[in-house]
């Protein structure tokens, strides 16, 4: 090792040596020096093309759903994000489903909106849902990961599995309770039933901001890479192997304002999004950079620093005597690059999926070689103008000519950028004097730069710069995509319904009458019935019917009484339906009359009327005497009744009456429920 050691110093006071000779300043020289100690190890400086269909461990729909995997890794979140998570708790216990998802590893920002089923809910500071279908059956409580997870009061008391030990610490969790509802409403309150749909909108990580050495929220590209890079679940940098100016230069980038298409401004670069913990860190990077243009390099001075951004001062010019060889490929065949890029980037608008926008196309190769699409997906972009302005220089950076030179030691000063937050190019100005008169000039930007400290040879892959590929109007963000349709409704069908009374015989001589409800069903809804409910008039409380497809039945009622009676559909509907009413109905066990009594004779008494007559002779229940000083039967009040055989005579005193007064007087027979039969009279007379 010491050997080894050894020959890595030498290489790096030889490769100072050599920088200082072709024009690098001391400090310079002695960090290229260093620099190509490094190299002595790994030679190559990371291609910053950005990939198209960067390598991703979890797609975004896995990550928005809530699964059961126990195995299925931790994530981090950045920026805004609609997640679901993995289920730590599944559990049911007195008609009320327990559930605990865990959502990130550490601590987020904040829980912002509770969606279930793919749409927000109202929800109160207690975590009731306030509005809708799901009042009464719904709550949730969250946990930010700043402490335990896992200690959520209600779980604790109510479960016998879960207790105290179950901290899921550093863990951002959610609790949600989901409470049965009546059998025949369960359909509609939860269609999708245990597999109902449960996610947050939620805040990630707090990042630090270099420039005012703060740890907030924030959506900032630059400072989301840097976030990852010295992440203890991330890449895992040390934090004093940063470069933090570079990092603030790039920031300022990123948080340039840029006019939006819908009026105002938004910052230039913004990431949102996640990674998991069994996804190679350069694959995090690569769809970190894809989304924002924005890469992590190493140094000059051997830290990492940002590179993105805008096209940058030229850092050199080399020329034909520094250039030994020229490979170029300054034209595109038919059977390289594309001319058309198809732009797909994170909408919160359509429900934070990946949505494809307006493509760029290339209308002069298009014209020639016919349509050749490549895709470029930025799934951590958040922004259209964003997602656009990207696709803009890559549609031109994947279709430009590119040469790789051979240099002599000069080449070293093509292998740093000019200055922090832009890409990095040179100038080529290459005039070779052997009477060939092949001219290559013009800017280039560096995509891989090798350095041979063998040979003392440096080997520059070039892409041609055209600065028009940054110009940018707002006009050219494109048109918005069209917004997602309103959820899926089932409009409930109208209900129509008849209200009547039913008797029921309970012996031969005995009925009992019952309230029934027949709707007419609803043609080819075989997942649709009917429910009722009844209250004698002035009551509060209903009282539901036995209910059977589209018939209802109550029980038996008390004869006379008047009740009201509402209904309304269940079944698989989006909402539950208003009851509404039927009618109101008045309890009749016995609608035929009894028959007339006849013989009717009224006489004096001392202060008093008698009144005999005889029954009827069919059944009935009771006899009710009636009094008026007009001759007409209408105008009649009831003064008294009383009972009797069928058939046989009966009698009732009046002694209500006044000396000296004229009189008549008729006699009803009424059956069991109060319906009366002709009546006999007037019979006329003057008291004494």
């Amino acid at each position: 090792m010491a050997i080894f050691t050894a020959i890595i110093g030498a290489i790096a006071s030889f490769g100072a040596f050599l920088a200082a000779s072709v024009g690098f300043g001391a400090a310079a020289a002695a960090s290229i020096g260093a620099g190509l100690a490094r190299l002595a190890v790994s030679l190559a400086l990371t291609l910053i093309q950005r990939a198209l269909q960067p390598k991703i461990s979890r797609p975004v729909q896995e990550i928005q759903a809530v699964i059961n995997q126990t195995d299925a890794p931790r994530r981090v979140f950045v920026g805004e994000n609609l997640t679901g998570g993995i289920r730590a708790l599944f559990e049911v216990k007195a008609g009320i489903l327990h559930q605990i998802i865990l959502v990130s590893h550490g601590k987020i920002d904040e829980f912002v909106a509770f969606w279930v089923d793919g749409s927000p809910e109202t929800v109160s500071a207690g975590g009731d849902i306030t509005a809708g279908k799901l009042v009464g059956f719904v709550n949730v409580q969250t946990r930010d990961g700043s402490a335990l997870g896992g200690d959520y009061s209600n779980a604790i008391s109510d479960l016998t599995i879960w207790d105290v030990n179950r901290k899921i610490e550093g863990q951002s969790t959610f609790y949600v309770r989901m409470a049965a509802p009546p059998p025949e409403n369960f359909s509609t309150i939860f269609p999708k039933s245990y597999n109902t749909s449960l996610q947050w909108v939620i805040k990630g990580q707090a990042i630090y901001d270099p420039r005012n050495s703060s740890n907030v929220y924030g959506e900032n590209a630059a400072l989301i890479i840097a976030h990852f890079l010295t992440h203890p679940d991330g890449y895992r940098l040390d934090t004093v192997d940063i470069d933090w100016a570079n990092v603030s230069e790039m920031a300022d980038v990123a948080d340039l304002a840029i006019a939006q298409l819908a009026g105002g401004t938004a910052p230039n670069l913004r990431l949102w999004g996640y990674w998991t913990f069994d996804e190679e860190p350069i694959n995090v990077l690569d769809r970190m950079h894809g989304s924002s243009g924005i890469r992590a390099y190493e140094q000059q001075n051997g830290k990492i620093g940002l590179i993105g951004g805008p096209f940058g001062t030229s850092a050199c010019t080399l020329t034909a005597k520094d250039i030994e060889m020229v490979r170029s490929s300054e034209a595109i065949s038919e059977r390289e690059g594309y001319n058309v890029l198809r732009v797909f980037h994170m909408d919160a608008s359509q429900n934070y999926s990946v949505t494809e926008v307006d493509a760029w196309k290339d209308t002069a190769r298009l014209a020639i070689e016919g349509e050749v699409v490549k895709e470029y997906n930025m799934e951590m972009c958040p922004n259209r103008s964003q997602a656009r302005r990207l696709a803009k220089q890559q549609i031109h950076d994947d279709n430009r000519a590119k040469i790789e030179i051979i240099t002599n030691l000069v080449g070293l000063k093509a292998r740093f950028p000019a200055a922090v937050g832009q890409r990095h190019t040179i100038t080529i100005d290459y005039r070779p004097e052997d009477g060939s008169g092949r001219v290559i000039a013009g800017e280039y930007e560096v995509m891989n730069h090798d350095f041979n400290p063998i040979d003392m040879k440096c080997s520059i892959e070039l892409a041609r710069v055209d600065r028009a590929s940054e110009a940018w109007t707002v006009a050219e963000e494109g048109s918005p995509p069209t917004p997602l349709p309103a959820s899926e409704t089932d409009i409930t069908p109208t209900l129509t319904a008849v209200l009547t009374q039913r008797l029921i015989r309970v012996t031969s001589d005995n009925k009992q009458a019952i309230l029934e409800v027949i709707a007419t069903p609803i043609a080819g809804r075989f997942d649709i019935s009917m429910e009722a409910r009844y209250r004698e008039v002035g009551e509060f409380f209903w009282i539901n019917m036995i209910n059977s497809g589209y018939r209802s039945q109550s029980g038996a009622l008390e004869d006379g009484e008047e009740y009201d009676v509402q209904a309304r559909l269940s079944g698989t509907l989006t909402n539950i339906p208003p009851w509404q009413d039927v009618d109101k109905l008045t309890i009749q066990v016995d609608a035929t009359p009894p028959g007339t009594p006849i013989e009717l004779v009224v006489s004096n008494g001392t202060g008093s009327v008698l009144s005999s007559w005889r029954n009827p002779a069919a059944p009935f229940s009771n006899l009710r005497i009636y009094r008026s000083t007009a001759s007409l039967f209408s105008g009649a009040s009831l003064v008294g009744t009383t009972g009797g055989v069928a058939g046989q005579i009966s009698e009732f005193t009046d002694s209500t009456v006044l000396a000296a007064t004229n009189y008549n007087y008729w006699v009803a027979a009424a059956n069991v429920s109060g319906v009366e039969g002709a009546a006999v009279g007037p019979f006329n007379i003057t008291t004494t």
